[in-house]
C-alpha cells in the first residue's frame, strides 16, 4: 500500500539521519556621507566579521531559545526559531528554511525553565548575552558588556528596547546579540494597550523618557546622530499608532516609531519640523513571531524583489514608477518581477499570486483603506495579499495600510499573517509626499541605507504618519560568510523526529515535521495517501499541517480537501483559506470547478468579502456546474448575511 512504503521510507531516515547603473562606480568619501549611510556602514561592517554556521537551531520554547543563544560566539552565530507547536511556527520555520538554506536543522530544550519573576529573566537574558563576549557574573552584567563593547572598538549602532514580561523581548535578544547593542529594559505596566490601539500623548511622554532615561543610564551617547546610538528597536506589543496634544481631531494618528528618534517630539506643535537623533523599528508578537522577525533581519539574504505599481502613469504618480525602482535595485544586483502599465490591475495581481511569492524585498504602490486597495484597474482586499514563499520585507505605498498591523482583515495585518517579517505602511492618512518615492527608496536600500532610515527624509521633519515595522538596522548587503563546521550543545536532529513520528503514525505531527523541513512533496504524497486509504486518519490536524505544502506543490484538489476537513473557522484562522482561493484562481476564471472545489471555496469565503467572493464563484459553478447549483449556492449565501444591502446583491444575481 503507498502509505505502507511512504512510512518505510520516512522511518528509514532515522538510521541514515544519524550519520545611470552602467556608469562608473564612484568612490564615496564616507566622512562625508549622511549618517544614515554611516550607520549602514556600521551594520554591513560588523556582518562582515561575524559568520553564520549552517545550521538551523529549533528552540522549543523561550529558555530553550537563551540557551541557544548563549551559545552563540564572538565571530560566529547561527539563526535560533521558537516552535510553540502553532500552525503559524510551522510555517514561519518553513519559511525560513528556504530562505537560509541550512545545512542541518536540529532541535534545542530548555535544561531549566525561564524564571517567572522580572528581575530574575532579565538576568538569566542578560548571562546568556553577555557570555557571547565572555563577560561574566551573576547580574548587573549590561554595563560591562558595554565597556567591553568600547574597548574592541565596536560602538553599538543602535539599542533595543524590551520588557521581560512582554512576549516580544525575544527579539531584543537576538537583536542585541546580533548587532552589538545594548538592551534597555522598561516596564511597560502603564502601556497596556495592544499593536491595534492607539497610545495617548501621555503614555507616549512616559515612554519616551523611560528610553531616554535607560540610554542616559548606558553611558552611551545618543543625543545626536552619528554619536552611538542611532537606533531604537521597539520589541514591545504596544500601539504602532499614537495621538499629538494639538492634532485636527481625536482620531487623527501619527506613527509611534517617527516619535520615537527626535527631539521634543510630544512638546512641539503638530507640524514642527524636529531633530532626529534616532531612527526607529517596531517588533511585535509572540515569543515565536517576534524571533522569527528579529532572525530573518539578521541572517538572511536579500536576493529578489517583486514590484507591483498599481498608479496609473502621469504626475504625479511617476514619482513612484515600479518600472525605475526596479532599475534602482538593478545596480545592487537585485533581481526585480515588475508588474506595471499596462498589466497592472487587479486581474494581474490575481494571476501572479496563485502561487507563493518568490521573493524577499516587496515594493507595492496603490490606493486605499485598510481593508483594501486599488489597482489599475480593480480593487483587491486584504485577503488577497500573497502567500509568500519565504520571509518577506514589504515597503507599502497606501494609505491607512499599517493602522491595524495586528489584523489580518487589514492590509499590512494579511502580510503579516503571511510572513512578513517587515514592513513600512502608513497609520493614517499621510498624503503621497510623506513616502519615499519607491525608486528612491530602491537605491537608498541597495546604497547600504538601513530599513528605518531609508523611508524617511534626512532633513528633520515632523512627526508624521509612516510606521516602521521591523528592525530598524535591516540592511540589504552581501551574505554573511558560512563556517564549514560549528558545534551547537544539547541539540538533536529535527530530521530522526520526523522517522519516530512516522514510526508511531502520529500522522499530524510527521506531515508538520516534512512541511518544517521543506519536504513538500513526501507530505503530499502521504496526506494524499490517508485521504484514499484511510480516510479517518486524515483528520483536522492533519489537514491544518498539509494546506501549505499542498498550496506549494499547487495540489488544487488535496488543499480543497484539507479546507473542507478543517472547517470554515480553522480555515481562515490560518492562511489554508486565503491559499485556497489564490490557487483556485485559474479554475475561477475558466469555470473548471467541481463540487469539492466549490464547497472548499465557499466554506474559505472571507466576511468581509463575502459578496465578492459569492459572486466570483457563482459565476464559476454556472460554467461548471450549471445555473441551478450557482443559485443555491446564492440562496444560501444569502441566508448567513445580515446586511440588506448585502442580502439584495445577492438575491439580485440569481437568474
Amino acid at each position: 500500500m503507498m502509505i505502507r512504503r511512504i512510512l518505510l521510507a520516512l522511518v528509514c531516515v532515522l538510521a541514515g539521519a544519524s550519520a545611470g547603473q552602467d556608469a562608473e562606480p564612484k568612490t564615496i568619501d564616507v566622512r562625508r556621507a549622511p549618517p544614515s549611510f554611516r550607520m549602514g556602514m556600521r551594520v554591513l561592517t560588523l556582518r562582515s566579521v561575524r559568520k553564520a554556521a549552517p545550521v538551523l537551531v529549533i528552540a522549543d520554547g523561550p529558555a530553550a531559545y537563551i540557551r541557544a543563544i548563549g551559545q552563540w560566539k564572538e565571530d560566529v552565530i547561527f539563526p535560533v526559531l521558537i516552535d510553540d507547536g502553532s500552525t503559524r511556527a510551522a510555517g514561519d520555520i518553513a519559511k525560513f528554511r528556504r530562505a537560509f538554506k541550512p545545512e542541518r536543522v536540529v532541535r534545542i530544550s530548555a535544561e531549566v525553565p525561564l524564571p517567572a519573576g522580572r528581575q530574575a529573566r532579565i538576568e538569566r537574558i542578560e548571562r546568556a548575552l553577555a557570555g557571547i563576549w565572555d563577560v561574566q557574573g551573576e547580574s548587573g552584567l549590561m554595563p560591562e558588556l558595554i565597556s567591553e563593547w568600547q574597548f574592541r572598538v565596536q560602538v553599538p549602532a543602535g539599542a533595543a528596547v524590551a520588557d521581560p514580561m512582554d512576549p516580544a523581548w525575544p527579539a531584543a535578544l537576538a537583536l542585541a546579540a546580533g548587532h552589538a547593542e545594548p538592551i534597555i529594559w522598561i516596564n511597560r505596566k502603564d502601556i497596556p494597550e495592544g499593536v491595534d490601539s492607539v497610545l495617548g500623548v501621555q503614555k507616549t511622554q512616559a515612554l519616551i523618557a523611560m528610553i531616554e532615561a535607560g540610554l542616559d543610564e548606558s553611558g552611551l551617547a545618543w543625543t545626536g546622530l552619528d554619536d552611538a546610538v542611532d537606533s531604537v528597536a521597539l520589541c514591545l506589543n504596544i500601539p504602532v499608532k499614537i495621538r499629538l496634544a494639538d492634532g485636527k481631531n481625536k482620531n487623527e494618528f501619527f506613527a509611534l516609531t517617527d516619535a520615537i528618534g527626535k527631539h521634543k517630539a510630544m512638546e512641539s506643535p503638530r507640524g514642527t519640523r524636529l531633530t532626529r537623533w534616532a531612527w526607529a523599528g517596531q517588533i511585535f508578537g509572540d515569543e515565536a513571531r517576534s524571533a522569527y522577525a528579529a532572525m530573518c533581519s539578521l541572517f538572511l539574504q536579500r536576493q529578489k524583489a517583486w514590484i507591483f505599481d498599481g498608479y496609473k502613469p502621469g504626475r504625479p504618480w511617476d514619482a513612484f514608477d515600479g518600472t525605475a525602482a526596479a532599475s534602482q535595485l538593478a545596480r545592487g544586483k537585485l533581481e526585480a518581477t515588475v508588474s506595471d502599465a499596462p498589466r497592472q490591475g487587479i486581474d494581474t495581481w490575481r494571476a501572479r499570486t496563485t502561487l507563493p511569492l518568490d521573493a524577499d524585498v516587496v515594493f507595492v504602490n496603490s490606493k486605499g483603506m485598510p481593508g483594501w486597495f486599488d489597482l489599475n484597474p480593480g480593487r483587491g482586499s486584504a485577503w488577497e495579499a500573497p502567500i509568500l514563499d519565504r520571509p518577506v520585507a514589504a515597503h507599502m505605498v497606501h494609505s491607512w495600510s499599517a493602522t491595524r498591523p495586528g489584523q489580518r482583515d487589514t492590509v499590512a495585518g494579511a502580510w503579516l499573517a503571511h510572513g512578513a517579517y517587515a514592513y513600512i505602511g502608513s497609520v493614517h492618512e499621510p498624503f503621497l509626499q510623506a513616502f519615499v518615492p519607491t525608486p528612491t527608496l530602491a537605491l537608498r536600500l541597495v546604497g547600504g541605507l538601513p530599513w528605518a532610515a531609508a523611508c524617511r527624509p534626512d532633513a528633520s521633519a515632523p512627526v508624521w504618519k509612516i510606521a516602521v515595522i521591523g528592525d530598524p538596522l535591516l540592511t540589504i548587503g552581501g551574505p554573511r560568510e558560512r563556517v564549514e563546521a560549528f558545534e551547537i550543545e544539547g541539540v538533536s536532529s529535527v530530521a530522526d523526529e520526523v522517522a519516530l513520528a512516522a514510526k508511531a503514525e502520529e500522522f499530524a505531527k510527521t506531515v508538520r515535521l516534512l512541511w518544517m523541513l521543506g519536504r513538500d512533496g513526501e507530505a503530499v504524497r502521504l496526506a494524499s495517501a490517508l485521504a484514499l486509504e484511510r480516510p479517518e486518519a486524515f483528520d483536522a490536524d492533519v489537514a491544518e499541517a498539509i494546506a501549505m505544502p499542498a498550496f506549494r506543490r499547487h495540489d488544487v484538489d488535496l488543499l480543497a480537501q484539507a479546507v473542507l476537513k478543517m472547517g470554515r473557522d480553522r480555515a481562515l484562522a490560518t492562511d489554508a483559506g486565503d491559499a485556497l482561493w489564490h490557487a483556485a484562481e485559474s479554475n475561477l476564471r475558466s469555470g473548471r470547478v467541481d463540487a469539492v472545489l466549490a464547497r472548499a471555496l465557499e466554506v474559505s469565503m472571507r466576511r468581509e468579502t463575502i459578496v465578492h467572493d459569492t459572486l466570483r464563484l457563482a459565476g464559476a459553478i454556472e460554467q461548471g456546474l450549471g445555473v441551478a447549483a450557482r443559485n443555491s449556492l446564492l440562496a444560501r449565501v444569502e441566508k448567513t448575511v445580515n446586511d440588506p444591502a448585502k442580502k439584495q446583491k445577492l438575491r439580485q444575481a440569481r437568474h
